[in-house]
């Protein structure tokens, strides 16, 4: 299989000497950035009020230097036109001091609109018979993330994405907008289109790559227009809360969305309307241990929708009940990273009546050493050879993967990225885009790439 070529790749990255870093927090960096801001904000109220200082002396002398001069109609003259400005001066100044001060007191939600962003760029090559053949240099996105808010209760979220498809055409596409309010603690509800809340992964790590320890994500759970063989953003409604329950808490997520359709052999979320009355709706129940076992995410996880396939003439395909259930676990503590993810499908062909299984599942580890954060991953996929939910798709084959890479930061807010990986893809009789079945033919092939990730 892949572990003589993990083997050899252990060695190379050893031997790079390169650093990494865990996942960047935002919520820090914010902070980070507000500190710097009230710093250099006191310093020129203090030069300000210096300033000032010094033009009430001025003022004082010159009234001194009047009365002194009295009889010099001249130096008498000047006098007052010199008060005039220096009391214009100091007036001024302690306006802008008045302002400064207010805007410190001003809480963060009422300075404006809240604009992050992400990009990167990279390099990829990939032998053997690589379906996506991977020959250079490529363009990675830039992503623009603003999160206006309105109040403690009032929240939106929007992400806007640039990027180049396949084909190497620019594309745009905004990859969420949510309108959300918080309840409490207990419930928040969002609007909108979101990522889909199952497992973890999904809802951890958005389109900026700088968040992400890895380059690419687990096949089966890519986004649509990358290969993913799962709704991985959802149109609708999302309750999201969590409580205490004795010493750790106890996450929930419960989503209601349009139902996704198959176009042009990829997923399609049905961001305008949907397409059938089937809506998807699904549930992801979650559970965080305290004391020892801090850092410990245990949950399950489960949707179901009908979904359509089409051809590319707009023709349907087929009708599939989807019907997915599983587990997931997650570790982010004491330099340790871990992310285990598991789905069991079992799909029904409308027409036929038929049911088929299936399951995907994950498993990545990753170890901080400074700012260095090795890590490895395996991911299964066995799908169904007739389940037309799969071979509808253009990446809707069972394959295995092993990866091996590590993520250097430079500094909070970007880091250095090396992956090799190994992938072997099984023989699958497919349908093209004009709804004809084609026989694809299994294939193993190798991966080499290089990311440079940055945050702003």
């Amino acid at each position: 299989m892949c572990r003589p070529f993990l083997a050899r790749a252990a060695g190379f990255f050893l031997a790079l000497g390169v650093s990494p870093v865990a996942v960047a927090d935002e919520q820090s960096d914010r902070i980070k950035a507000l500190e710097q801001r009230l710093e250099s904000s006191v310093k020129l109220i203090e030069k300000l009020s210096a300033r000032i200082t010094e033009l009430e002396r001025g003022s004082a002398a010159a009234r001194a230097v009047a009365a002194s001069a009295s009889a010099s109609a001249s130096v008498t003259d000047a006098v007052p036109a010199r008060q005039a400005q220096q009391a214009q001066e100091l007036a001024e100044l302690q306006e802008s001091v008045n302002q400064l001060s207010t805007s410190l007191g001003t809480r963060d939600h009422e300075l404006g609109l809240p604009l992050h962003g992400f990009a990167d760029a990279g390099a990829a090559w990939s032998g053997g018979p690589d379906p996506i053949k991977l020959r250079g240099f490529s363009v990675g996105s830039v992503d623009l993330y603003l999160t206006p808010q309105f109040g403690d209760r009032v929240k939106s979220l929007a992400e806007i994405v640039f990027e180049f498809d396949r084909n190497g055409t620019g594309t745009t596409d905004l990859e969420r907008l949510q309108l959300g309010y918080t309840v409490s603690d207990e419930l928040t509800v969002w609007l909108g289109r979101f990522h889909a809340p199952f497992g973890l992964w999904n809802t951890y790590f958005h389109h900026g790559a700088n968040l992400q320890t890895s380059i690419y994500r687990p096949r089966f759970i890519e986004f649509e227009d990358r290969g993913g063989v799962m709704p991985a953003h959802a149109v609708g409604l999302w309750a999201t809360g969590k409580t205490r329950l004795g010493a750790g808490r106890i996450t929930y997520d419960a989503y209601l969305s349009n139902g996704p359709a198959i176009r042009h052999r990829e997923i399609d979320p049905n961001s305008y309307t949907d397409d059938n009355h089937g809506k998807l709706l699904g549930l992801n129940l979650g559970y965080q241990p305290g004391g020892l076992l801090s850092g410990l995410t245990l949950g399950v996880h489960g949707f179901g929708s009908r979904v359509n396939a089409y051809e590319a003439s707009g023709a349907a395909l087929s009708a599939i009940s989807l019907r997915v259930a599983g587990g997931y676990f997650g570790y982010d503590a004491n330099e340790w990273e871990a992310i285990g993810e598991y789905y069991n499908f079992r799909n029904t062909e409308s027409g036929t009546g038929l049911a088929r299984s299936s399951n995907a599942w994950f498993i990545h580890i990753g170890r901080a050493f400074g700012s260095l954060t090795p890590y490895v991953r395996y991911e299964r996929a066995s799908l169904n050879p007739h389940d037309t939910y799969f071979s509808a798709q253009r990446s809707g084959r069972s394959y295995e993967r092993g990866v091996l890479g590590t993520r250097y930061a430079l500094d909070a807010r970007s880091s250095f990225k090396l992956e090799l990986s190994h992938t072997r893809e099984s023989t699958l009789a497919q349908f093209d885009e004009a709804g004809q079945l084609v026989q694809f033919t299994g294939v193993s092939y190798r991966r080499a790439a290089v990311q440079y990730s940055i945050a702003f």
